[in-house]
C-alpha cells in the first residue's frame, strides 16, 4: 500500500517538478574584465596622473593577469552556483560566430595602433572586454548583446573588475578601492541586476604633486589585497543579492 501510495505521489509531483525544470532561466555571460587603468577622479592629478597611469598600465611589473585567473575561477566556483538562474555554456557563447565578429563600440578590444592609454583590458580567455553604454540604445554594447542571444538566452551579463585610487586618512597618501561590477539585462534590454561593490586596501601610497606614486611594487599587492577581500565579501552574499533575479528575467 505503501509503494502506491509513494507511485501516485511522484505521478502528482512529475508534472510540476518539469514545469519547473523547462522554466529554468539561461544567462550569457559576454564579457570578463579586470581593467588596468586605476581611476583618480578622487584623488586629482590632472594631465600628470593620466601619463603616470598609462606608464604604470604598460609596465610589465604591474602584472594583474594572476587577479584576473583568480577572480575568474572564484566567479566559476563560487558565484555561479548561488545564481538563481544557469548560464549559457561557455563555448556555446563564445564560438558564436556573431560574437567573434563583434568590435565594441568604444574600440575596447587590444589594437597596437591605438593610444597607449586605451590599451587597458585584461580578460578571460575568448571574452570581449565589453563595457556599458551608457544610453541604452540599440547600438550599445548590451544591447547588441541582447539582440545576438535572444534566442537562446533570457538575458546577458557582464561582469568586470577595476581599480580607483581613493584618499586616505593621512594626508598626502592614497589607497587602491577594487570594485566588482556585475549587470544583467533581459530580452527586453531592461536592466535586472546591478552589482557594484567595493573594498578598499589597508595599505597606501604617498602622493606627490597630487600624483599616487606609481611603484608597481606597492600598487600591485594594494590591488590584490583589496581584491580578495572584495570576492570574499561579495560571495557570502552574492544569493541574497541575486535572488530575485530570475523572476525579472
Amino acid at each position: 500500500m505503501k509503494a502506491i501510495k509513494l507511485l501516485v505521489l511522484l505521478a502528482f509531483l512529475a508534472p510540476s517538478t518539469a514545469g519547473l525544470f523547462a522554466q529554468e532561466k539561461k544567462v550569457a555571460l559576454t564579457t570578463f574584465y579586470v581593467n588596468k587603468h586605476i581611476g583618480f577622479s578622487e584623488v586629482g592629478g590632472g594631465a600628470g596622473a593620466v601619463a603616470a597611469i598609462a606608464s604604470l598600465m604598460e609596465d610589465p611589473n604591474f602584472n594583474l593577469q594572476p587577479v584576473l585567473d583568480n577572480f575568474y575561477k572564484t566567479f566559476q566556483e563560487e558565484f555561479v552556483p548561488q545564481f538563481p538562474f544557469v548560464l549559457l555554456p561557455e563555448e556555446e557563447v563564445l564560438q558564436n560566430p556573431a560574437y567573434l565578429a563583434y568590435e565594441g563600440r568604444f574600440n575596447e578590444e587590444e589594437d597596437a595602433d591605438r593610444n597607449i592609454f586605451l590599451q587597458r583590458f585584461l580578460t578571460a580567455e575568448g571574452y570581449k572586454p565589453l563595457q556599458e553604454s551608457l544610453f541604452n540604445n540599440e547600438k550599445s554594447n548590451q544591447m547588441q548583446m541582447v539582440e545576438m542571444y535572444k534566442e537562446t538566452a533570457d538575458g546577458v551579463m557582464f561582469v568586470s573588475m577595476g581599480y580607483e585610487f581613493v584618499k586616505k586618512m593621512v594626508p598626502f597618501t592614497a589607497g587602491v578601492r577594487a570594485y566588482v561590477r556585475i549587470k544583467i539585462w533581459n530580452k527586453e534590454g531592461k536592466k535586472v541586476v546591478t552589482i557594484n561593490e567595493g573594498a578598499t586596501s589597508d595599505k597606501s601610497v604617498a602622493m606627490v604633486g597630487g600624483i599616487p606614486v606609481m611603484d608597481p611594487a606597492k600598487l600591485l599587492p594594494m590591488c590584490e589585497d583589496a581584491s580578495a577581500e572584495l570576492l570574499e565579501d561579495l560571495q557570502k552574499r552574492l544569493k541574497k543579492i541575486t535572488k530575485k533575479a530570475a523572476k525579472k528575467l
